[in-house]
């Protein structure tokens, strides 16, 4: 299921990007890409710690959760710290992975009991 996620989401921003690309300015649109990215980041790595915290709960997956926090901190700041920050950008492109994953499981919930296409 996450790569149906992760598959549909990237669908949705390369249409989100190709709007984007036309219509806003280059910091709003490389804070998008870099907001989607960085999402994208973080939920690959959370989906290989919860599977092992499901199998066995152990110290590594506390210093692992940990090791991608101080990951995501450090990204963050290098980015604020050299390139522009568009807020608004940001926040869109942190977003549009948030918003395909209840999409995506409904869409699936659907087709397995109705059968439909959609």
């Amino acid at each position: 299921m996450t790569n149906k996620i992760i598959i549909i989401s990237l669908i949705f921003f390369i249409f989100l990007y190709t709007v984007c690309r036309i219509a806003f300015d280059d910091v709003f649109v490389s804070n998008l890409v870099f907001g989607f990215f960085i999402t994208l980041l973080n939920f690959v790595m959370i989906r290989r710690k919860v599977k092992k915290i499901f199998l066995k709960t152990s110290l590594a997956s506390g210093i692992g959760y940990f090791f991608r926090l101080i990951l995501l901190i450090v990204i963050f700041g290098v980015w604020f710290k050299y390139y522009d920050i568009n807020v608004w950008g940001l926040l869109v492109g942190i977003s549009v992975l948030p918003i395909t994953i209840p999409l995506t499981i409904i869409i699936f919930q659907r087709r397995n009991t109705d059968g439909a296409s959609t």
